[in-house]
């Protein structure tokens, strides 16, 4: 057979970056259901350079994205390429003036491969399906992944995409988005789900692209690693635009008081609460759980008590979770809730018992078809039906209080969920959650891609429900200063078992070490530790290890 020639063009290319204008808008503006989330924004993306777009939840960056994207056609003002006015009115149209997106939630095909999924545009010519077999799919695939420096240990390009972990689906979308050569990429939280070694790899990708000319816009809540790579800012605020300059006119802490106007002080307010100390029974108790990916895992979550879970990605926490809630086979150990030895063998059963679960993939969480009112009331629908009717105004009462009681703003129970923000959708998921008043939560990853305001507001609503409402908790954060600022206790997993278990303090190198299985008095370490603890004294909340 002889050897396939594979084309990976963004790789080879020699292009020099210059001044000209890849994409513009020019007073867009767009609404939906009443609610206006971009007004008379105008913005210049240029060749070879990477544009940071910044702005809390709700700002309009994903909006603007969409626009761009041919996803949304703006009710005003035009979108250019090139200099020429274009309209589009799907991704595809897009794609083929050389637009690719990489979207915050992975947009996979669960059930396909890694190749399919990478080249599913292909797939969907069917000329192209007949002319690529299999076989040629996957040896291109192979050659894409490794070109943007996924080594041999990444999963192959024949594995079936639901069984990736999130950050591997992370790297597979943007695989894909590369796969088509782009002359201009928006990357719409790329690294969201990355650790710090995988947003370091995606760097060196963005900026072999800036390179090459391409238009590279990136948005992130990560505010601190952005200004590591960004050649422009540009700051949304409320459906506006309120600032642009490149980095050292527009610092971080002077984009930070764009994007949060008057309301950063408020959110500043709640960065620190004390500790609580619960001496109450364990509501969940665990011991001696075993998986597939852990084993031996001790650990109690008290009434009125935030246990925060820490460890690098892959460590086992998602598992140990969702082994417990039972969607996930759990091989050995015993679980006790309340006192009772229990066995949930799905995590709708976990629900009935009162153990609410909030899974990192928000995509997938979401009921993106509906609206905010059946996506707040989805776990609790029996409870509105009476003499076999079912009364969509108590439907409507309860999601109204139940937004109103976790604010989310600026959207009424009708309004589409795919119409809001990241930040309210996860407050969406909160309040479903709490809809059958559980005695435990449990949350993955829950402040992933939400900004400084919106993540101070839930750290506020966790705080009351446990150490006012006596809610028990349980959260997993990649975040190290989240876990510092929320948790009374933190719970470090390192491959798959507990390794440590330790009050909340100034103690950011004690759960690094434990972490990475170093000495805490190993200087890098220690060096490491302050660089991911430096957001407890700063308005930058965003680091991770």
């Amino acid at each position: 057979m002889p050897a396939l020639r594979v084309k990976v063009p963004f790789m080879q290319q020699k292009a020099s970056p210059d001044d000209r204008v890849a994409l513009s808008v020019e007073g867009v503006s767009k609404a939906f259901a009443g609610v206006q989330a971009l007004t008379d924004v105008s913005v210049a993306f240029r060749a070879g350079m990477v544009t940071a777009v910044l702005g809390e939840n709700g700002a309009g960056k994903s909006t603007l994205i969409r626009v761009c994207c041919g996803l949304h056609v703006a009710d005003a003002g035009r979108v250019l390429i090139d200099g020429r006015a274009v309209t589009m009115h799907s991704a595809m149209e897009a794609r083929r003036l050389g637009i690719a997106v990489v979207h915050q939630e992975p947009q996979l095909v669960s059930a396909m491969t890694i190749a399919e999924n990478i080249f599913l545009a292909r797939l969907g010519d069917r000329r192209g399906a007949s002319l690529h077999a299999r076989s040629q799919l996957v040896a291109e695939a192979g050659v894409l992944l490794k070109r943007i420096g996924l080594d041999d240990a990444f999963p192959h390009p024949e594995r079936i995409c639901r069984s990736l972990s999130a950050a591997e689906r992370q790297m597979v979308e943007i695989a894909r988005a590369l796969a088509s050569n782009p002359h201009v990429l928006f990357l719409d939280e790329p690294n969201s789900s990355l650790t710090r070694r995988e947003t370091d790899r995606l760097f060196s990708i963005l900026r072999r692209l800036r390179s090459e000319g391409v238009a590279l816009v990136l948005v992130s809540h990560r505010l601190g690693e952005v200004y590591e790579i960004a050649d422009r800012v540009v700051v949304l605020r409320d459906g506006r635009k309120v600032g642009e300059g490149a980095p050292e006119e527009l610092p971080n802490a002077r984009a930070i008081e764009l994007m949060a106007g008057e309301r950063l002080a408020s959110a500043v307010a709640l960065r620190r609460a004390e500790a609580r100390e619960s001496v109450a029974a364990p509501v969940l108790s665990v011991r001696g759980a075993t998986g597939a990916a852990f084993a031996g895992v001790d650990l109690d979550v008290r009434a009125g008590e935030i246990v925060g879970m820490a460890g690098l990605v892959g460590a086992g926490r998602t598992e140990i979770a969702r082994a417990v809630i039972g969607a996930d086979p759990l091989l050995k150990g015993e679980i006790r809730l309340s006192g009772r030895v229990v066995r949930f063998r799905s995590p709708r059963e976990a629900l009935r018992a009162g153990v609410a679960f909030i899974s990192e993939e928000r995509r997938t969480s979401v009921f993106y078809g509906q609206d905010v009112r059946f996506n707040l009331t989805s776990s609790v629908l029996e409870s509105f039906g009476r003499f076999g009717f079912f009364s969509r105004a108590r439907q409507s009462r309860f999601a109204e209080a139940r937004a109103d009681a976790i604010g989310i703003k600026a959207a009424g129970p009708d309004a589409p969920i795919r119409s809001l923000s990241g930040g309210n959708q996860q407050k969406v998921l909160l309040g479903r959650a709490l809809a059958g008043n559980p005695v435990l939560m449990i949350l993955d990853e829950p402040t992933r891609g939400v900004d400084v305001r919106t993540k101070a507001e839930m750290y506020q609503l966790l705080r009351r429900l446990a150490h006012e409402e006596g809610l028990a908790i349980w959260f997993i954060s990649s975040e190290l200063d989240e876990v510092l600022q929320l948790a009374d206790r933190i719970v470090v997993v390192r491959a798959g078992r507990v390794v440590d278990n330790l009050p909340r303090g100034p103690q950011a190198a004690r759960v690094v070490a434990a972490a990475l299985g170093e000495s805490v008095k190993d200087a890098a370490v220690t060096q490491l530790a302050s660089t991911l603890g430096a957001g407890a004294n700063s308005t930058d909340e965003t680091m991770s290890p």
